[in-house]
């Protein structure tokens, strides 16, 4: 992924998971903010 997707992919999945965490969904929540983790390591390995 480009960079510009890592940011665009890692705003929709912020939004994603707190709408799961303000319905009640907390493992999606965790789930969702696992992987934004995950793409924030990729984009600070190229930095």
């Amino acid at each position: 992924m480009s960079d510009e997707e890592l940011r665009r992919a890692i705003r929709v999945l912020r939004d994603r998971a707190d709408l799961a965490r303000n319905e009640g969904r907390d493992e999606d929540a965790d789930m969702i903010e696992r992987t934004i983790h995950e793409y924030q390591e990729e984009m600070a390995q190229r930095l």
